[in-house]
């Protein structure tokens, strides 16, 4: 359960009961798309601490850490034995109890939206719906390449702008939150932090 969550959450977006067409955006859709673009592209760096819930009850929490381009790592607080990170071309899951690793493509996933060099939110994707309330942006988007993949929400504050959290729903309802806590912006991060560890020695690895 565990594990499925994880996945669900951070690298597959399961289908969700949306329309599978994308009315035309209008205007202030487009500004919003533009202001959620300078935002990414405007970062090099971001820590923060996340807050998973699933509807079915199930959470989890640790540290994000973004280092554009490319570079992310979701590191889950103990007793969780999940790591994942990307080095910039493959999202990697490792789950230490087990030791088992897994390896699926960064750019097959729609967080890669997170630390594409530049992001483009009309290009590898597809965005469905643009949502204007008092203070806050929303998001809804699929893969262009596979819309069958699956659709991701992303909801933003405006004022500043930040990530505030995503949402991925399955399709039997459950819903996966990740919230952002705390963040911080423009750190020096190393590298290696974006690196699996061998799971004997506990050194970073390059794949």
């Amino acid at each position: 359960m565990k594990k499925f969550l994880v996945l669900a959450a951070l690298t597959a977006c399961i289908l969700l009961p949306q329309p599978s067409w994308a009315p035309p955006l209008s205007a202030a859709d487009k500004e919003a798309l533009k202001k959620v673009e300078a935002y990414f592209n405007g970062l090099t760096t971001l820590q923060a601490r996340f807050l998973q819930v699933s509807s079915q009850g199930a959470t989890a929490q640790g540290i994000l850490s973004l280092k554009r381009p490319g570079r992310m790592r979701f590191e889950y607080d103990p007793p969780s034995p999940v790591l994942l990170v990307s080095d910039g071309i493959w999202l990697i899951f490792q789950d230490n109890e087990l030791q088992q690793t897994t390896h699926v493509p960064l750019g097959s996933t729609p967080l890669a939206v997170l630390v594409e060099d530049p992001v483009d939110l009309t290009g590898n994707l597809e965005v469905l719906d643009v949502r204007h309330d008092p203070g806050v942006i929303r998001l809804l988007m699929r893969m262009r390449d596979d819309p069958e993949a699956g659709f991701i929400q992303m909801v933003f504050s405006d004022a500043p702008m930040e990530l505030r959290q995503w949402t991925i729903t399955d399709a039997q309802g459950i819903e996966v939150k990740v919230a952002l806590l705390e963040t911080r912006k423009g750190m020096k991060l190393e590298d290696d932090l974006f690196k699996p560890r061998d799971f004997e020695s506990g050194n970073f690895v390059d794949k």
